[in-house]
């Protein structure tokens, strides 16, 4: 089963307001890092299971991201919780940082 799915830029402001679970959001350019990253992503989205709604921003579209939420290279993972930005991490990671980026952000 898929943990990560594709989002459009006319769909995340749904996501957002939506208030089931928090949502990770990966903004991944397609190089090189692109399958090691996603892996990576993947990986940390298994494990947090129902708790944690996961999308990977479609690369189409990056260009909208740089002016929407400000991001400013790739990958950067953006965390919200109840309709807002909580924490963000910028940079290639791994699975211990990820986890630990989404455990600050939670509060956990």
């Amino acid at each position: 089963m898929k943990t990560v799915k594709t989002i459009e830029p006319q769909a995340i402001d749904v996501e957002i307001r939506d208030e089931r679970a928090p949502l990770l959001v990966a903004f991944l350019k397609r190089n090189e890092r692109y399958p090691t990253q996603l892996e990576v992503l993947e990986g940390t989205c298994r494990d947090y299971g129902k708790s944690l709604r996961c999308f990977l921003y479609n690369s189409d579209y990056l260009d909208t991201a740089t002016e929407r939420f400000a991001v400013q290279g790739t990958p950067t993972f953006l965390l919200f919780s109840m309709g807002r930005e909580v924490n963000r991490l910028i940079g290639e990671s791994d699975r211990a940082t990820l986890d630990e980026f989404l455990r600050d952000g939670l509060g956990r």
